[in-house]
């Protein structure tokens, strides 16, 4: 049976055509209906229709719109336009789209039961050609992709080289170009065979090579070798034309000289789009190609992935629970340029990405609680962090994901950095503060830093913040709390070392203090 998916926004339209039409007498099937182009393209991504029924004039997605999403998309559909009068000079622009045949509302069921019949005729004439050829093009594509394998050392040359001469491809070089639509591990066969129908006549047609299916990938063989990143990129550039809107990444394996070299093209190209995660995007990716550029790895050597992750957490949470968003991004690109020097893998990166968000939304959310529609948009990000296909993508994101939490304006003028250094000793006196990771997050060395302090505050950092912590001792202890209970919070994790600091600055112990 032809499958067929009838499109309009009239129901009793949609209704009276899979009822007057007999369609199993005919040899047809009406897989589905839709209400309109969008509805549609839905149908054909997953039911595969051999024919459509389209309305010219439709919410959303009309008729015209509909048919230039199928062409770019490479869906190889017969379709009949249906339309009003006053639509002729209109539904006339479908002409250039190869429609099967057009017909005027109200429907006559005697001139569509016509016209089925001859597109019947039409694809099962094409279906028989299709048989003819689909033996030489099975044989082909088999023969190609025997060429792609590795072989192993020693293996007899000469049958090599016979079947390159059977395929029909004894060139002087040779270039592999792997193509990867998006989903298609997901979609099974169907998209890849469409993107390399789509392919066939920009390729082979015009002399530059041939394509075939090496599951899951679109496979070029390129004749004439891609000579410096112009040629790559007008190459990239004629995929993206002939493909439209459907996503795909592609990467060239290298010009080889022989047939023997071919499988190695191949298996360079299939290592690049596994990489791809860390190119740059919109490009055709190349073997061994410079990752994206990141600032040098700031940490020391020494530093675990857990130390520098927390670190790296407490800066991005001071940056910006204090505004200081100019901060954010330096901070994410330090984190990112060491993880990559560890030669971490994409996987390993999200993870990163995802610990990092959740541990500063926790952060940040504790002190001031996120209304509802916060929620919902900080959950949709999380879970869409393993979605990004490109590095760059992510760390673009997130940045401007972080920026919109931060609850505070950047403090302005010359004490900028004084004002976020005294703001975060009285808003975080509890965490185990140090005068580095404040360095490391407003970009200065560490003694710098504490000298600015010393100077504007008559304090050293950490005395500073000794003062701030015994304050607010002080007046947890009048209210009641036990001695260990407020060496904890005040940010004191041996119970002596509190007793000792409280004795310095106030004299006395903190129980004689709680109890005169």
């Amino acid at each position: 049976m032809i499958k067929v998916v009838i499109v309009d926004d009239e129901p009793k339209l949609r209704l009276g055509l899979q009822t007057l039409i007999p369609w199993k007498e005919l040899g047809f099937e009406v897989i589905a209906a839709a209400a309109n182009g969008e509805e549609a393209l839905k149908v054909m991504e997953q039911e595969r229709p051999d024919m459509a029924i389209v309305d010219i004039r439709m919410p959303l997605m009309d008729g015209l719109q509909l048919l230039e999403c199928m062409s770019s998309c490479g869906y190889k559909l017969h379709v009949i336009i249906l339309s009003g009068y006053a639509d002729f000079e209109y539904a006339k622009q479908a002409i250039k789209y190869g429609v099967a045949g057009y017909l005027l509302k109200p429907v006559d069921t005697r001139e569509m039961t016509q016209m089925l019949q001859g597109i019947r005729e039409q694809i099962e004439e094409q279906q028989r050609q299709y048989e003819e050829d689909r033996i030489t093009t099975a044989d082909r594509d088999w023969l190609l992709q025997r060429l792609l394998v590795p072989r192993n050392i020693g293996e007899d040359a000469a049958a090599l080289h016979s079947t390159a001469r059977a395929a029909g491809i004894v060139w002087d070089s040779y270039e592999i170009v792997a193509l990867l639509p998006k989903g298609a591990e997901d979609d099974g066969s169907g998209k890849v065979h469409s993107f390399r129908e789509s392919l066939k006549s920009r390729i082979e047609h015009t002399g530059r090579g041939t394509v075939t299916v090496y599951f899951p990938y679109v496979v070029l063989f390129l004749q004439n070798p891609l000579r410096g990143r112009k040629q790559q990129a007008e190459l990239y550039q004629l995929l993206h034309n002939t493909l439209g809107s459907c996503h795909f990444i592609a990467a060239t394996g290298g010009a080889v000289s022989t047939v023997e070299e071919i499988s190695r093209s191949f298996l360079h190209a299939q290592s690049s789009l596994k990489h791809a995660f860390f190119s740059k995007k919109g490009q055709l990716l190349r073997h061994n190609a410079s990752r994206c550029p990141l600032p040098d790895n700031p940490y020391a050597q020494d530093s675990s992935p857990e130390e520098i992750m927390e670190e790296l957490i407490l800066q991005l949470y001071y940056s910006l629970d204090t505004g200081n968003q100019s901060m954010v991004r330096p901070l994410l690109e330090n984190g990112l340029s060491f993880f990559l020097a560890q030669q971490y893998d994409e996987r390993y990166i999200k993870e990163s990405f995802f610990h990092l968000i959740n541990a500063i939304v926790h952060k940040l959310t504790n002190g001031f609680p996120a209304t509802r529609r916060e929620t919902e948009q900080i959950s949709q990000f999380m879970k869409g962090i393993f979605a990004y296909e490109h590095l760059e993508d992510l760390l673009d994101e997130t940045h401007s994901f972080l920026l919109a939490l931060a609850q505070h304006a950047e403090p302005e003028g010359k004490e900028k950095e004084l004002k976020i250094m005294i703001h975060i000793i009285h808003r975080h006196y509890s965490d185990p503060l140090r005068l580095e990771t404040l360095a490391g997050m407003l970009n200065y060395s560490t003694a710098y830093l504490g000298q600015i302090f010393k100077n504007k505050t008559g304090e050293y950092f950490n005395t500073y913040l000794d003062k701030v912590r015994i304050q607010k001792a002080k007046e947890l202890l009048q209210q009641g709390m036990k001695v260990y209970e407020v060496s904890e919070q005040v940010g004191y994790t041996s119970v002596n070392y509190f007793h000792g600091k409280f004795k310095k600055y106030e004299g006395c112990s903190p129980s004689d203090f709680k109890n005169p």
